[in-house]
């Protein structure tokens, strides 16, 4: 009888370094049973990346992961997410993957939450080089578009364009973290190794929140 690779859940934003750091888990022989996505209080959009939860439904089912959606506020997060995290521990399922790279306050915290639900946490990106990490979501086969910028940050005619390596050299010379660790902008997978078929999505106008300027998806 062979041994069961241990069973885990990604933090899922929708974006590429979640999908990256999906794909590591698995290379690493994890089992990724869950995605883990928090959501606005309303409960329509993820709480970073503005995609709608439709969205987030529709890559789950691209990829036959299941998803755990949890609206919530800001001021209520952690504890939100704790109990998520409790609840997939009920489950079996013992590790989380996270795809921060650098800053080291987000694993700090990543590392507490992890630790009082008793979950592994698994960061495959952590210290990597930025560059690296960002020429890697396409080399691996990972179809992304920007879909949000931070107004004074990016320009706001990257919206919809695809996150490739032309991007990634264009986002260098302008002095912007390739990554956009510090939320610089954010950006939707549709197509990649664990998909079953290509996402359908459609773009519509752009918005702006006060913040950030984003691209309607459905």
């Amino acid at each position: 009888m062979g041994i069961l690779a241990p069973r885990a859940f990604v933090s899922f934003s929708g974006g590429k370094d979640s999908h990256l750091s999906l794909w590591k888990a698995k290379q690493a022989g994890l089992d990724v049973v869950m995605l883990l996505s928090m959501l606005r209080e309303d409960g329509e959009r993820s709480a970073s990346h503005r995609i709608p939860a439709a969205i987030l439904r529709r890559q789950s089912e691209a990829m036959g992961i299941p998803i755990l959606l949890r609206p919530t506020s800001w001021a209520a997060y952690e504890e939100n997410f704790l109990a998520c995290l409790f609840a997939l521990k009920e489950r079996g399922i013992t590790f989380g993957v996270f795809g921060d790279i650098d800053v080291m306050e987000h694993r700090e915290w990543v590392e507490r939450v992890c630790q009082k639900a008793g979950v592994i946490p698994f960061l495959p990106l952590w210290g990597k080089d930025h560059k690296e990490v960002a020429l890697e979501v396409g080399r691996v086969g990972f179809e992304a578009y920007v879909i949000v910028v931070k107004d004074g940050s990016v320009p706001q005619d990257f919206l919809g364009r695809r996150y490739d390596e032309g991007l990634v050299a264009e986002l260098l010379a302008l002095g912007i973290d390739p990554c956009g660790e510090g939320g610089e902008f954010h950006t939707l997978v549709v197509s990649g190794p664990p998909y079953r078929h290509r996402l359908p999505y459609t773009f519509g106008n752009p918005q702006f929140d006060g913040k950030c300027h984003y691209l309607e998806v459905w």
